[in-house]
């Protein structure tokens, strides 16, 4: 569904130690009858801390929601806030480091290398996206149009949405059973399988004429970027972004050790929601925390880096109010450039949002997957946003 060199930024020692801001144990916040009271770690000691609180409460009037981790990059600073639960049979407040499922905010790493591929000359956004595969695919070209690197970042390729095809699991959705259909349904799927089965796909428009939103567009350009580097997503991730950032828990899987880190995801009527067991890949595969992606939100800030600064740029909808880089919904707010993501899986959903003239950025994750879960991380960002003004997100 519906995202200077990097500053280091240096964590308090209460942090390192998994407390919240001020070194103090989690607090409680008002009782909540889905199971008991709120744990928080948020010292409520700046102007910051109590607005995010307050808007985070207000988050949380909303009974589908279990936890919440809230990670803010301002000025080469950050901060972290943490409330609920990773588990409702476990009630254990989450932390920086707690493991989410960000979907498809992982579709923004796949424009970051793309955005490579195009700064060293592997790609271009207008050259027809079939000389990045290594089969023919005639059925990828409808009245003389074919489909290019920016039209499949932009949506406007005219592919399905995904493949195989799920439109008619979607028609009339049972939502506790959707998930576990889903799986069976791509269980038998590789990559080599995914572009197999492209042969058959018919495009439903035109190349360039139509927004359709397609996860398959996306998983697409994963599948050149692999053939024109000669490396696998994973590589080319680790090399080109985890690596370079000093993500240690981010990726299209979670190392053994880290897999005690994972959240439990729920289904928008509060069941226990199964993980992404299929090859989501470069459209929405991967896992991360708010501290690791706190480390990409200050890459992403810094728009001297030609990478980002490629990635950023509009790749269409000049002139319109929602315009989309690569890949990023652009908008403005107030004013301000606003560039975002969001994702949501089974049972999880979350917002990432930049703000690159402030140098600021908020991303929010949780483990439900309410059916307005993603909206209501979008509204909160913008409070949050609201709260940090032009001064330290620290309130030093």
């Amino acid at each position: 569904m519906r995202k200077s060199p990097h500053r280091l930024w240096v964590l308090s020692i209460a942090l390192l130690l998994g407390l919240g801001t001020s070194g103090r144990p989690p607090r409680l916040l008002a009782a909540r009858p889905a199971f008991g009271q709120l744990a928080s770690d948020n010292p409520a000691r700046t102007a910051l801390d109590k607005a995010v609180d307050t808007a985070v409460g207000e988050f949380f009037q909303q009974d589908q929601h279990v936890g919440l981790s809230v990670g803010i990059s301002g000025h080469g600073e950050a901060v972290f806030y943490n409330y609920g639960t990773v588990n409702k049979s476990n009630v254990r407040l989450p932390d920086r480091k707690s493991a989410y499922e960000i979907a498809s905010i992982t579709k923004t790493f796949t424009g970051a290398l793309a955005s490579t591929a195009v700064l060293d000359k592997k790609m271009t956004l207008e050259e027809d996206f079939r000389a990045y595969l290594t089969q023919r695919y005639p059925n990828l070209e409808k009245n003389g149009k074919f489909t290019t690197l920016r039209l499949l970042a932009a949506h406007r390729a005219g592919l399905p949405k995904n493949v195989p095809d799920t439109d008619t699991l979607f028609k009339n959705p049972n939502f506790d059973t959707l998930p576990f259909q889903r799986i069976e349904l791509e269980k038998p799927y590789d990559d080599a399988a995914y572009l197999r089965a492209l042969h058959q796909v018919e495009l439903r428009s035109e190349p360039g004429s139509d927004f359709l939103y397609s996860n398959f567009g996306i998983k697409l350009i994963g599948f050149g970027l692999q053939q024109v580097y000669h490396q696998s997503l994973e590589q080319l991730l680790q090399t080109k972004i985890l690596g370079p950032l000093g993500m240690k828990r981010t990726g299209l899987a979670l190392s053994p050790q880290n897999e005690r880190l994972l959240v439990q995801g729920y289904s928008p009527g509060g069941k226990p929601r199964p993980y992404h067991l299929f090859n989501a890949g470069a459209a929405g595969g991967g896992y991360s925390d708010a501290e690791d992606m706190v480390r990409y939100i200050d890459w992403q800030l810094d728009e001297s880096d030609p990478t980002i600064r490629q990635s950023h740029s509009v790749i269409f909808g000049n002139g319109e109010k929602v315009q989309e880089g690569l890949i990023w919904y652009i908008t403005r707010e107030g004013g301000e450039r606003e560039l975002w993501e969001s994702g949501g899986a089974f049972g999880m959903a979350s917002q990432l949002v930049l703000y690159p003239e402030s140098k600021i950025g908020i991303v929010l994750l949780a483990n439900d997957g309410g059916f307005s879960t993603q909206d209501e991380l979008r509204e909160l960002a913008k409070k949050i946003r609201e709260a940090c003004g032009p001064q330290s997100v620290t309130g030093n």
